[in-house]
């Protein structure tokens, strides 16, 4: 297209609009994806934590 000339800029533009469009919908889902294993994280860490009070409770 570039070596069309002037008469594709728009087109250009457009299509690197979308490519960008479609880049940020990916980061968002990947974002969400990050969000949901952080939470999953943290919980298996609560849970670890508790066990280990519990262990801690059985021993004294």
């Amino acid at each position: 297209m570039f070596q069309e000339g002037n008469s594709t800029i728009n087109a250009r533009k457009e299509i690197l609009i979308e490519q960008r469009n479609q880049l940020a919908d990916r980061i968002k889902e990947m974002q969400s994806t990050l969000d949901r294993l952080d939470k999953k994280i943290d919980g298996y860490e609560e849970k670890m934590l508790a066990k280990e009070e519990e262990l801690k409770n059985k021993n004294n």
